[in-house]
C-alpha cells in the first residue's frame, strides 16, 4: 500500500529523511516513530505529496508521488496533526468545500457528509460553526475529512494530542474499527503506549535514517535477547545479611531492597530466578511472588535510539 525506495529529502545541507526503506501492507497498522527532528514529518510530507523528494521514490498503492501525485492523493485521506480549518464555515461546507477538490458529485457528496458526521458524533452540529467546535470535535471533523473522498490508506499524525483520557480511548476504538474496515493505516503518534496497543509493526526513525523496522513482539525480543533480567521479588524479612546472600549467587549483578521486598538484576544470559529463591526461603525470609520485567516499547525505543527520548 506504502512504499518507499532510498527515500531522501534534503534542506539545503541538511538531509531530513535519508534513503528511508519502508513497506506498509494491506490491512497494517504502521506506527511510525522517532524523536523530534527525525525526520517523521518530512516524510508524512512527501507521502502526502505536499513536497517533492529530492532522491528516491514512494508510491502510493503502486502511484509516484512524483509522477502521479494527484493519483497518489486520491488513495490516501491525511489527518494532520493540527488540522486548518475555515473557523467562520459550518462543519457542513468545510467538508462540502474539501469534497470539492476531488470533483465528487454533490448528492453523493452532500450524503457521505451527513453520514460522516453522524458517525463522529457531530451531527447536531454540522450547521454550527467550526470556531464553536472543542478541540475534541476538531479532530473528529479531521478523521471525517480524511475519510470524506474514500481513500483506503489512512495517515494519521498525532491523532490524539491534547484529548482527554476519554477521548484517547474513543478514538484508539475508532482507529480499531477502521482498519477492520479495511483501512490500511500509517500512524505517527509520540504516545508510546498508544503505539503499542494499536501497531501490528513500527518503523522507529533517527536521523533521517530507519533504525528499526519489526513487529513490536520481535523488537522486544531483540531487547530481551541482549539485555539483563529485572527481577522484582515481592517478599518481606529482607535483611543486609539476606542482601549479601543474595549478591554472591553466581549470575547475580544487583540486589537492592525495595518498598515491596527486593529488585534483583542478573546478569545477561543467566538465568537466577531459582537460586535467588533458595537463597531467600532458606535464609527466613518470607517470599509471595517472583515476577521478571518485560521491556515496553518505551525500553525498546530508548535502546534503539540511544536515550533521545522527544518522540
Amino acid at each position: 500500500m506504502i512504499t518507499t525506495e532510498h527515500l531522501t529529502r534534503k534542506f539545503g545541507t541538511l538531509v531530513a529523511v535519508d534513503r528511508l526503506n519502508i513497506e506498509i501492507k494491506e490491512g497494517d497498522i504502521y506506527g511510525f516513530l522517532g524523536p523530534n527532528g527525525a525526520g517523521k514529518t518530512t516524510t508524512i510530507r512527501m507521502l502526502s505529496t505536499l513536497i517533492k523528494p529530492t532522491s528516491g521514490t514512494a508510491c502510493i498503492m503502486g502511484f509516484d508521488v512524483r509522477k502521479e501525485p494527484n493519483r497518489a492523493r486520491r488513495a490516501i485521506g491525511i489527518m494532520p496533526e493540527r488540522p486548518g480549518f475555515y473557523e467562520e464555515m459550518t462543519g457542513r461546507k468545510q467538508l462540502r468545500f474539501y469534497g470539492e477538490f476531488y470533483k465528487l458529485p454533490r448528492p453523493k457528496l452532500d450524503t457521505r457528509i451527513e453520514d460522516l458526521m453522524a458517525r463522529m458524533g457531530l451531527s447536531r452540529f454540522i450547521d454550527a460553526a467550526i470556531k464553536t467546535y472543542s478541540h475534541g470535535m476538531r479532530k473528529r471533523l479531521a478523521i471525517a475529512q480524511a475519510l470524506l473522498h474514500d481513500p483506503r490508506i489512512l495517515i494519521l499524525d498525532e491523532p490524539s494530542t491534547g484529548l482527554d483520557p476519554a477521548g484517547v480511548q474513543e478514538f484508539r476504538e475508532l482507529i480499531r474499527t477502521l482498519n477492520k474496515e479495511g483501512y490500511t493505516i500509517f500512524l505517527s503518534s509520540h504516545m508510546l503506549p498508544e503505539i503499542q496497543q494499536l501497531c501490528n509493526r513500527v518503523g522507529i526513525l533517527r536521523r533521517g535514517q530507519l533504525v528499526a523496522e519489526d513487529t513490536i513482539d520481535n523488537l522486544r525480543d531483540q531487547l530481551i535477547a541482549r539485555s539483563s533480567d529485572r527481577i522484582t521479588v515481592v517478599a518481606t524479612g529482607i535483611n543486609d545479611v539476606i542482601l549479601e546472600n543474595v549478591r554472591a549467587i553466581d549470575g547475580v549483578a544487583s540486589a537492592d531492597r525495595s518498598e515491596w521486598g527486593m529488585m534483583v538484576l542478573a546478569e545477561q544470559g543467566t538465568s537466577v530466578q531459582a537460586d535467588v529463591n533458595d537463597v531467600l526461603v532458606r535464609s527466613g525470609a518470607k517470599v509471595t511472588a517472583f515476577t521478571t520485567l518485560q521491556p515496553t516499547l518505551e525500553d525498546v525505543f530508548l535502546d534503539i535510539t540511544g536515550g533521545e527520548t522527544d518522540v
